[in-house]
């Protein structure tokens, strides 16, 4: 289904930024898209005079409505951030961004950006989606500093490769989404669109509530529908995701599921089971009714198999190509008598992991008897490579293939407690084994620490064939300085290829006392000299933003660690207070939070490790 795009407005003004409207026509494009995707960073005005602009002034199409006065708000507040001036409508030596929708000029969610003539930039798309992010490829490429804003030279059609571009933020262990002030989150989601997300898919873990009505599971239902409502209201698509067989802490015992030899909470049902099968209907039109109360209707769901979940009695298993998928059918077959235009995506995470229990084959075997007729896309991904079988194998059922690449937790504990985690080379080498049998997929994230891994799944979802270098580079760009690429792209390699610092084995051992570091260091102190150095020489707001912060940080951190092998001294300890800041970690104790959450009053986490059990957001 398309995004509603009813209530569109055709003319407003928005806070100093002048907003006008002009008559767009169908004649400025051809109703049908014969073009090129000029979809590269290379510019296609070199030798354009760059100028500094104080004012903006948007002229807007009668065609564009609501999602488009959003962009234009959120380039607004980005603009005042970022230069500190007072913008008024007053057109004189303003830069004039025209704004035209038209429908079916290129493809969906696509942009144009044009240059036809000096102070004026031409701005269009199919849909409002395409607009927005038309608006961030213009932040994204352009300077903004006190000398106001200066345009970019890249102009030319974009096209986005994979439709499918989906960001999964974990909610629980009381990080970051879980528990930082719900504005934060609301604006993290903004600036992901900007870089073309259009599906955001959360979890409500329910496992540790006494049903839905347990005060705590209403809190935390109340917060993920208002991080749901703003990733609509920036034009994305929201999809539900489920555990297939999630059970109540308060699930009866005699439907309880037996265990499968994976991660299991003890509280999960077996769909096998004639009373677990209802329970675990009843409990997703229940959770789908109470989001629907505050005003959220789903484009979609997901069905998953594991870490947690699955049931290992001899009715249901091999779970993955068994119980798995006759619960998942019932709940997709269910869910849409009640939302009939439900998109389902089904999941195989962690199928044949660690051993062959035959679920590819299985699922394969299946699909071809009883072709998916319920499904729309197969999720599949693990935790360190793609799995081989969909490598070697067609994808089971013939059906579109996203992945679900783990960008937060891979080869370091606490998986954030460092600071930034950039992985550009590994997720390059990732992507390229899979770009060309995706339709797109869901990074799974646990906090603000992988923003640049995120940012780099969404470009690689929107061309597919670009660098992760060049990803980069426009991310130092934006974010940082333009004058500094270089520097700064060389620390963010040497961060990379210094990662794996580690408190696992304190973790497990209290007395164990120290942080394990990686037996090789490819230049700890050049990274962090590299960025002191650079430090020096940004404007203090940059300086003081969370991400300038989480990536000196991290050099910091990769250096001391050596220097002290593996105490925590003054400047780590110092480390670990911010960043427990910046990620709002105050909330939960021991055991619960202690895979996101630095080992901070020289580990004290792990001498007061706990069993309590995770609850809501109110702690």
């Amino acid at each position: 289904m398309k995004n509603d795009r009813r209530g569109f407005i055709t003319k407003s003004v928005f806070l100093g930024l002048g907003l006008s409207t002009i008559n767009g026509t169908q004649s400025a494009f051809s109703s049908t898209w014969k073009g090129t995707d000029e979809n590269n960073f290379q510019s296609t005005q070199k030798d354009a005079e760059r100028k500094y602009y104080r004012n903006v002034v948007f002229a807007e199409s009668n065609k564009s409505g609501g999602l488009t006065k959003r962009a234009i708000d959120i380039f607004s507040h980005i603009f005042a951030e970022r230069t500190g001036i007072e913008v008024s409508d007053n057109e004189k030596d303003a830069l004039v961004i025209k704004i035209d929708v038209l429908p079916k000029s290129i493809p969906d969610e696509s942009f144009r950006i044009r240059y036809p003539q000096d102070n004026e930039i031409s701005l269009s798309a199919s849909d409002e989606n395409g607009i927005l992010y038309g608006i961030g490829k213009l932040l994204h490429s352009a300077v903004l500093n006190e000398n106001g804003f200066c345009p970019g030279t890249w102009e030319g059609v974009s096209i986005p490769k994979k439709p499918f571009r989906t960001i999964y933020f974990a909610t629980h262990f009381y990080n970051y989404y879980h528990v930082a002030p719900i504005d934060e989150v609301k604006r993290y989601i903004e600036e992901l669109s900007l870089w073309g997300y259009n599906h955001l898919l959360m979890w409500f873990d329910m496992h540790h509530y006494n049903g839905i009505k347990d005060a705590e599971a209403q809190q935390m239902l109340d917060r993920l529908a208002a991080i749901y409502k703003e990733a609509k209201s920036v034009g994305m698509k929201v999809f539900c995701g489920f555990l297939a067989n999630e059970g109540f802490n308060n699930s009866p015992v005699h439907l309880r599921a037996e265990k499968t030899g994976r991660s299991h909470y003890g509280v999960e049902i077996c769909p096998s089971l004639y009373e677990g099968k209802k329970l675990i209907l009843k409990q997703v039109r229940e959770e789908l009714s109470e989001y629907e109360k505050r005003g959220v209707v789903f484009d979609g769901i997901s069905m998953g198999p594991y870490d947690q979940g699955g049931c290992g009695c001899d009715k249901c298993k091999p779970w993955g190509c068994n119980g798995f998928i006759n619960i998942s059918e019932s709940i997709a077959n269910d869910s849409r008598k009640y939302y009939p235009n439900l998109e389902v995506i089904l999941l195989t995470w962690l199928f044949d992991y660690g051993v062959d229990q035959g679920e590819w084959k299985g699922l394969a075997e299946r699909f071809t008897k009883h072709p998916p007729h319920w499904v729309d896309y197969l999720m599949a991904d693990s935790h360190t490579t793609y799995p081989e079988y969909l490598l070697k194998n067609p994808v089971p059922g013939n059906l579109p293939l996203i992945n679900f690449p783990e960008i937060s937790m891979w080869g370091q504990w606490p998986w954030g407690g460092y600071g930034a985690t950039p992985l550009p080379n590994r997720f390059q080498e990732l992507w390229g084994a899979v770009k060309d049998k995706v339709a797109g997929g869901f990074p799974y994230s646990e906090g603000i620490y992988e923003d640049i891994n995120q940012v780099l799944y969404s470009q690689f979802y929107w061309h597919e064939n670009i660098s992760s270098e060049d990803i980069i580079r426009e991310y130092i760009s934006y974010e940082f300085s333009e004058k500094f690429t270089n520097e700064i792209a060389e620390a963010i390699k040497i961060l990379e290829d210094n990662h794996g610092l580690s408190t696992w084995n304190w973790y497990k051992d209290p007395a164990y006392g120290k942080v394990d570091v990686p037996d090789n260091d490819y230049g700890s102190e050049k990274a962090y000299s590299i960025l002191k150095d650079v430090d020096q020489k940004l404007p203090s707001n940059v300086r003081g933003r969370w991400r300038w912060r989480i990536l000196i940080i991290r050099a910091m951190m990769d250096y001391e660690f050596r220097r002290s092998e593996g105490k925590i001294n003054e400047a780590i300890e110092n480390g670990f207070q911010e960043l427990s800041l910046l990620y709002h970690t105050g909330k939960g104790n021991g055991r619960n939070r202690a895979p996101v959450v630095p080992p901070i009053n020289n580990g004290e986490i792990y001498r007061k490790k706990s069993d309590q059990k995770i609850k809501g957001t109110n702690h």
